[in-house]
């Protein structure tokens, strides 16, 4: 049996390759086509007659994924949309023209056991976690299965879904996770979401063994190479007993520069030293609002300002290169509370620092504020969520416009704090194409310096990824 999935973003994405490879491992067949890199779609599914078709749906893209779905079953073949979307909104996908199943939350095993039935043609109405509708428009809804906890269990990641692809194979640096779940619950993450459909089903925050992570780098290494590291585990640092552990046999079996993500309250001079002396050249972690009540009443990070001052000089001074993710257009936010969060960030110089406007997703905590305090419109849904930093939310505040301005210019005034005043006059104009123009710039190049991507890199990411995609 085989199952072909389908996605609009041209990034490896890990849920996939699990997927994948559980499916070739239990007997069955998969595939990945990339849309910005096939010409004919339909024709290639036609050439490849898959048996189940899987599309890859995000919030935001899931106009073009229903759009897609239709057609795709239009020409003769089963659908599945898995990913965040159905996930959290399975009840406004499932009765869309062209959707036969959802896949919700987890899906290696529930795939696994849909190819097994329709191999054995059994039935496939009542497999944990998928959301199936029959001809009669019926509809099975049924319970998720509980989180796989043993990540041992699974196979490798299949990257040969992406790395057909040589733009992927050949990039220098090559992303890895090590784990599952996060402890924290920010009203603006879909942690808090997952972890609430998850409750009693099993240890939401799991990790792999650290042997079975190097012996994966190993593998990934010797077939395609890389000169740099990326651990995008939401917290890679979560557990001094387990970095102990990986980092020594990390240093020794891998060796090239790593950078990972941090959290600000678990940044310690020792965590840092650490990091350091085990090949880490910098770190990521998230201020996102220099307003301490907007970042704690309104986010919920729990942290202080002191926090992050402190957590930002220690990285700083160990010669850690620093990207700090930052969020403007919170509910209720004024523009001088604005200023702070770029106050805070010249405080501590970041080397990066991605600026987003807040996109608020229909169910998020952070949603159900804007909406409660009157910054959102009360009928605020799905598609009026957009799929890119770029686009301003729909969020009202008094200042939106200086706000929005203020992005194209932040890192600008982080790096040259001289340019304060002009950034200051420069906000007071109507948005327009050259502020966007400037910011997406601006993110381009401190990326690709701070994630050490070569020329090489830059050209294939160029010709291969839309821009709406970073």
């Amino acid at each position: 049996m085989l199952l072909i999935f389908i996605q609009h973003s041209a990034f490896p994405n890990f849920g996939i390759m699990s997927i994948s490879a559980l499916l070739k491992a239990g007997g069955h067949d998969a595939d990945l086509l990339i849309v910005s890199e096939e010409k004919n779609l339909l024709s290639k599914l036609r050439s490849l007659k898959p048996d189940v078709v899987g599309i890859h749906t995000i919030t935001g893209e899931h106009k073009w994924a229903l759009g897609l779905a239709k057609e795709i079953k239009a020409a003769g073949f089963l659908t599945l949309l898995g990913g965040p979307h159905p996930t959290y909104y399975p009840e406004e996908t499932i009765n869309k023209e062209g959707v036969d199943m959802l896949a919700v939350g987890e899906a290696e095993y529930a795939c696994l056991e849909l190819l097994n039935n329709l191999r054995d043609k059994k039935a496939v109405t009542g497999i944990q976690n998928l959301w199936v509708k029959e001809g009669s428009g019926k509809i099975h809804k049924n319970e998720i299965r509980c989180l796989i906890e043993e990540l041992d269990a699974l196979p490798p990641p299949d990257r040969e879904l992406y790395y057909k692809y040589p733009f992927l194979a050949k990039a220098s640096v090559k992303q890895f996770l090590t784990g599952r779940g996060c402890p924290y619950d920010c009203t603006f993450c879909s942690n808090h979401l997952l972890s609430k459909m998850y409750r009693n089903k099993g240890k939401y925050v799991r990790r792999n063994s650290p042997r079975r992570v190097i012996e994966e780098m190993k593998a990934v290494k010797e077939k395609w190479g890389f000169r740099t590291a990326s651990f995008t585990d939401d917290v890679f640092v979560m557990s001094h007993e387990w970095l102990d552990e990986f980092l020594p046999l990390f240093k020794k079996e891998i060796g090239v520069p790593f950078m990972c993500n941090v959290r600000v309250n678990l940044v310690t001079g020792e965590l840092v030293q650490k990091l350091k002396a085990h090949g880490c050249y910098g770190v990521a972690m998230g201020i996102e609002s220099g307003n301490e009540d907007l970042r704690n009443r309104v986010l919920k990070k729990r942290i202080s300002n002191e926090q992050i001052i402190k957590a930002g000089k220690l990285i700083k001074s160990s010669g850690l290169k620093l990207k700090a993710f930052n969020m403007l257009g919170l509910p209720g936010e004024t523009f001088e509370q604005a200023l702070e969060t770029l106050d805070i960030n010249m405080k501590i110089r970041p080397d990066f620092t991605p600026v987003s406007l807040l996109e608020p997703y229909p169910k998020y905590e952070i949603t159900d504020y804007a909406v409660a305090q009157g910054y959102l419109d009360k009928n605020y849904g799905l598609d009026d969520v957009s799929c890119s930093i770029y686009v301003p939310s729909k969020i009202e505040i008094k200042d939106k416009n200086k706000i929005i301005n203020l992005q194209s210019f932040f890192f600008l005034a982080v790096k040259f704090p001289f340019l304060l005043p002009l950034v200051k006059r420069l906000v007071n104009y109507e948005p327009n194409w050259f502020y966007k123009l400037l910011t997406k710039l601006i993110y381009g190049y401190y990326m690709s310096r701070v994630h050490r991507l070569t020329l090489g890199d830059i050209i294939r990411y160029a010709l291969h990824i839309d821009a709406t995609q970073v």
